[in-house]
């Protein structure tokens, strides 16, 4: 296992730095770790416990942390708190803001469909959603990010000329957190919001600005999971919140999760944990009307469930996911290593995701072949979440997990 654990964190700290989400802001000296050598598991895991517990008091992690061998539990906490004015202390039950890492539950929302029959994934996407222009992308092609569609949030500056949006790409702050105080679910009452018809109109409207044909190549777009997310609801009636929670949510005992956006209704996830930005609320803006790309809020806990179910088949059959972790073979001949949801590894099982958006930054790492599982999050804008993952991925390159393994 030592020579997979040592692909695992070179391949970690290459995606996690590189990959799908870019960490703004200027390096932040943070307090040193110190791990003799010849320390127990446990003890390198509970000075990975005691580390974070210490950023969080001087306010440079606001998060959590889960570190599992084939469901075991070897590390799971919390640290801070849930709210802006930091009077709830976080549970293992909080509910986090997964941003982009909620591309694997979209990803298995399509799995479901395509075992219950309703759709394939090489259907054309023009079969469910109607005027989308292209008619050579399939959703295969939406999953493996192969679709050559735009990013929408390029898009979306050409269809509202907002000034808070430009001042959130350039700030990561959103601009409604500070000038609007009410209810999140009241926003749309009085605020234009995003909704994944909208995005498709985008599409529609500026079908000159796709990247290349279908299948050429892999380019990362958000588009094609907001799409993903309208298409669910097209195929079966429901919203796509409502569709999550009975097929994925519901069945795995995941109490502590759903979609969230600015239609859910209030009191859904009583412990939602709020974005934030040292002082300042950053929560959500205009375009989290939508969902597929992000949306979905997860506790530290329910992901032993999501982990287990994914190891066990429970959702969908072996062949099928199976599908989800095989890379994808492009028209010129090259291999795209993103599969549905997942970043893939050129070499061994590894699979990942990073996500960012608001005040969240988010890491998913699993590998089926030895069990291990780790997450960390954190709700805070965290300049130091680099620094931060380069530390704990330097403690596992020390083979963290070969000895958790012996252990059991």
């Amino acid at each position: 296992m030592m020579g997979r654990l040592k692909e695992m964190i070179k391949y970690v700290i290459q995606i996690f730095f590189t990959g799908f989400f870019f960490f703004s802001g200027c390096s932040s000296s943070l307090p040193d770790i110190q791990i003799k050598d010849q320390v127990s598991p446990k003890e390198k895991l509970t000075t990975i416990d005691l580390w974070l517990n210490d950023l969080s008091n001087q306010k440079q992690f606001n998060g959590a942390i889960l570190v599992a061998i084939d469901g075991k539990v070897d590390l799971i906490n919390t640290y801070g708190f849930s709210d802006l004015a930091r009077k709830n202390s976080l549970t293992i039950q909080s509910s986090f803001r997964l941003a982009s890492v909620s591309k694997q539950f979209t990803a298995m929302a399509i799995m479901i469909l395509k075992e219950q029959g309703k759709i394939q994934f090489d259907d054309p996407v023009q079969k469910y959603l109607n005027n989308f222009p292209y008619s050579d992308v399939t959703i295969r092609h939406l999953l493996t990010h192969t679709s050559g569609l735009p990013d929408y949030e390029s898009l979306v500056l050409k269809f509202k000329k907002k000034y808070s949006t430009m001042y959130f790409f350039i700030t990561d702050q959103s601009r409604e957190n500070i000038t609007y105080k009410g209810e999140p679910n009241q926003y749309k009452d009085s605020h234009d919001i995003l909704s994944m018809k909208d995005v498709l109109d985008l599409v529609i409207q500026y079908q000159d600005k796709r990247k290349f044909m279908a299948g050429e190549k892999f380019k990362y777009s958000n588009t094609g999971y907001v799409l993903l997310a309208h298409l669910v609801e097209q195929v079966s009636g429901q919203t796509f919140e409502s569709f999550m929670d009975q097929e994925i949510f519901e069945p795995l005992n995941m109490s502590n999760s759903s979609v969230w956006n600015l239609n859910t209704a209030p009191g859904k996830l009583m412990d939602r944990v709020e974005g934030t930005n040292k002082s300042q609320l950053n929560d959500y803006t205009w375009l989290d009307g939508i969902a597929g790309d992000g949306a979905v809020f997860l506790s530290i806990e329910d992901f032993i469930n999501w982990d287990r179910s994914l190891a066990n088949h429970t959702l969908v059959s072996d062949s099928t996911f199976h599908e989800a972790i095989t890379p994808f073979i492009t028209t010129r001949g090259d291999t795209s290593y993103y599969g549905f949801g997942w970043g893939l590894s050129k070499k061994g099982a590894n699979m990942d995701h990073s996500g960012g958006w608001v005040g969240a930054l988010t890491y998913i790492y699993r590998n089926p072949d030895t069990g291990v599982l780790f997450v960390l999050l954190d709700s805070s804008t965290n300049r130091n979440m680099r620094e931060i993952m380069e530390t704990i991925g330097n403690l596992f390159a020390g083979d963290i997990w070969e000895d958790a393994k012996k252990s059991k």
